[in-house]
């Protein structure tokens, strides 16, 4: 929520969400969405993301698309955390979690960390994959 002070809803619909504020941390269950979104590939039909934030989404932006969502404990609904936009031009990948090592220090985060700029790049395949010369060993 690092642009909620703007004057104009430029940096939301960038990042395709707006968020002013989150739940205290704890762990989340993360579960993805349907659909066949090539960064969610390889990822758990449940994760136990270890002491995270959870971000309460206000308004989705019209080119957002949610991959993912965690239950709130104080308002009692789903919220998006992982998601893919497109802005004019521009691929943008975001994800409201990774709040602690704990987090970031898991293979599921960072394989999907990696998926999402992969896919931002556009150099992620259908299947998840990264491109010919842009995985390990690649450019």
């Amino acid at each position: 929520h690092g642009s909620r002070d703007a004057k104009t809803g430029d940096g939301h619909m960038c990042v395709g969400i707006t968020s002013t504020g989150h739940e205290m941390n704890r762990d989340l269950v993360v579960k993805p969405l349907p659909g066949d979104q090539p960064v969610m590939r390889g990822f758990p039909a449940t994760w136990n993301d270890p002491a995270d934030e959870l971000y309460k989404n206000e308004d989705l932006w019209p080119h957002t698309v949610p991959l993912a969502k965690a239950y709130g404990e104080d308002t009692k609904k789903d919220h998006v955390v992982i998601w893919v936009n497109t802005y004019g031009k521009s691929r943008v990948f975001a994800t409201t979690l990774g709040h602690s090592n704990a987090t970031m220090q898991t293979p599921v985060y960072l394989d999907l960390v990696t998926r999402g700029l992969l896919w931002a790049c556009d150099r992620l395949q259908d299947d998840g994959t990264a491109k010919p010369g842009y995985g390990p060993g690649g450019k």
